[in-house]
């Protein structure tokens, strides 16, 4: 058994893997949880004994919340922690100016995305942030950040006195007939636009048709406006991939 912790700025997936293909997981706050015996606590109501004295994988996007982890593993776990970073996984060429500075999230994309769906793929991650990933010929390189469906919608709302904070769900035309579907327009069929925009550019210059997958919670709202697969799991896919790679290795 595997622990795999996905740290956003926003959510927390925590699941629990036997194989890197089947994972019982749960969500909880980032901010929820603050200490290694918080976090214990919360997880033993989901997982029983399960998560005891077993190896811990992170992928966080929250620098300052990894000590947690380190702690978690040493007093819960069997004191082993692997945090995924292009430097740590050499079975891909990380082709960008500084591999480091990759975000842990988007390295479990595109570990994932080069073991499942092969050496040409585009990969879109709806979060916090949208990224976009490129691999190509089984090299990394690189892609885009676009702001989430709730950072410009929030951004809106938080900006202005009277625009109110609307459902984030793409609205069937263009042409709002009311604020609501006004910002809707423009910022989730804005942006799902801008992807399809980048996409089709990046195909240009591949010259090839790579495999394009969408994942995140948020893909929901995309499946059927942009071409590709829907692979909710992708993140923690990458994630074990990680782990049976580096295991034997120095962490």
């Amino acid at each position: 058994m595997v622990l795999l912790f996905d740290v956003g700025n926003t959510h927390t997936t925590v699941a629990l893997t036997r194989n890197g293909k089947e994972f019982e997981k749960y969500r909880l706050s980032t901010v929820r949880y603050e200490t290694e015996d918080e976090l214990y606590a919360f997880l033993k109501s989901f997982y029983k004994e399960y998560i005891e004295n077993i190896p811990i994988v992170v992928s966080s996007v929250v620098p300052s919340m990894n000590v947690i982890f380190e702690y978690f593993a040493e007093k819960y776990g069997n004191g082993q922690v692997y945090f995924v970073s292009a430097l740590g996984y050499d079975k891909i060429k990380w082709n960008v100016s500084y591999p480091k500075e990759i975000g842990a999230d988007r390295v479990a994309d595109v570990i994932a995305a080069y073991k499942d769906y092969g050496e040409n793929c585009i990969v879109i991650d709806y979060g916090t942030a949208i990224t976009i990933e490129v691999i190509k010929d089984g090299s990394y390189e690189g892609g885009a950040i676009l702001p989430g469906f709730a950072m410009m919608i929030n951004a809106l709302f938080k900006g202005t006195a009277k625009l109110p904070l609307v459902e984030i769900k793409p609205y069937n035309g263009f042409i709002g007939k009311d604020t609501e579907s006004n910002i809707q327009i423009g910022t989730i069929n804005a942006t799902v636009g801008a992807i399809k925009y980048v996409i089709e550019n990046i195909v240009k210059e591949y010259q090839t048709q790579p495999v394009i997958i969408h994942t995140g919670g948020q893909s929901v709202f995309v499946k059927d406006i942009v071409e590709g697969i829907v692979d909710k799991d992708l993140t923690l896919k990458g994630m074990y991939y990680f782990y049976e790679e580096t295991k034997n290795s120095t962490r």
